[in-house]
């Protein structure tokens, strides 16, 4: 780390505050929305019309709040690490940050295209019938979820998580080929089957089918740290996923625009929740965390056969964003 970041380590930063007070006032506008409308929850319970200039407000927070959150989530967590650290990766490599930011939509699309179209996993509630209002808050929202998650795992290393040194495993031509192999039927299997026990795969799916792929071209890949021995950001990825599906889920019960799931074959297991999300599914969201950074490399890595320049990450083997 140079003297340049060490001098910025400790600093409290605009994104930092910013990002904070944005969170503390829209989360209290969401309970106090809740509260004006009697703790009713979208789509179980009938939602009383807004009166006055502050409920139409928390109201309009209430309808927002997704993309509300995680963009401010971004500049706190650029902040936290900034302060941690001395640097975040949106300051060290802005441009590999945007790209980031704007593969991040695709990858979440494909996700929603296979619950949506195949599955039927999960629904959206209430979202706006303006198409600029409602694609501008998918992407935003969409947008956010992959760095999101990396920057997550970066803090999580910044508050002292180990560099977890395991036993080196070397995962040989045959045995890419065969992740390879069954990452390509994972991906299939849920739109094989048009049912939410797809889910069962999916959250795997891109893992398996694209590290080996990275680690052949060269590009960042879990394969590649296993072979070295190095675990931790296999982990600290993971905890990312975890971070992001507590913070999702916490404002996704009250909030207006928002999402159910549908996994009946958790069987009993489906009533008990953490809100909205079955305690049972909650546990796809630490491979999330690493599937996402795994398809996020290969974003890079075809960027960089076209030609695209300078998007490589500091030559630090932990590093997540």
């Amino acid at each position: 780390m140079t003297g340049g970041t060490d001098l910025q380590r400790g600093r409290t930063t605009a994104s930092l505050v910013g990002g904070a007070v944005v969170i503390a006032a829209a989360g209290v506008l969401l309970l106090a929305d809740a509260a004006m409308r009697g703790w009713a929850v979208m789509p179980h319970d009938p939602i009383p019309a807004p009166q006055g200039w502050f409920q139409h407000l928390a109201r309009a927070v209430a309808n927002d709040v997704t993309p509300i959150f995680w963009a401010a989530y971004l500049f706190l967590l650029d902040g936290l690490l900034v302060r941690l650290r001395g640097t975040s990766p949106a300051r060290e490599n802005p441009g590999r940050f945007l790209v980031c930011c704007v593969a991040s939509i695709p990858i979440w699309v494909v996700f929603d295209w296979v619950n949506f179209e195949y599955m039927m996993a999960w629904d959206y509630h209430g979202l706006s019938e303006n198409f600029w209002h409602r694609n501008l808050g998918y992407a935003v929202a969409f947008g956010a979820i992959t760095p999101a998650m990396l920057m997550s795992a970066e803090v999580v290393r910044a508050l002292g998580f180990p560099e977890v040194r395991l036993r080196p495993l070397t995962i040989g031509r045959t045995g890419r080929t065969v992740m390879i192999v069954l990452g390509a039927a994972a991906l299939v299997f849920p739109i094989a089957v048009a049912d939410p026990v797809g889910s069962l795969t999916l959250w795997l799916s891109f893992w398996l089918l694209l590290d080996p792929i990275n680690h052949r071209f060269g590009a960042p890949s879990l394969i590649g740290d296993w072979a070295a021995g190095r675990w931790g950001r296999t982990f600290a990825l993971a905890l990312g996923g975890g971070i992001c599906g507590l913070w999702w889920e916490s404002w996704n019960w009250f909030a207006l625009t928002k999402w159910t799931y549908h996994l009946p074959f958790l069987g009993p297991l489906e009533q008990h929740r953490y809100f909205e999300m079955p305690l049972a599914g909650f546990l796809g969201f630490f491979p999330f965390g690493p599937e996402c950074w795994v398809m996020f490399n290969s974003a890079v890595l075809l960027l960089g056969a076209l030609g695209v320049r300078g998007l490589t990450p500091p030559p630090e083997p932990a590093y997540c964003g």
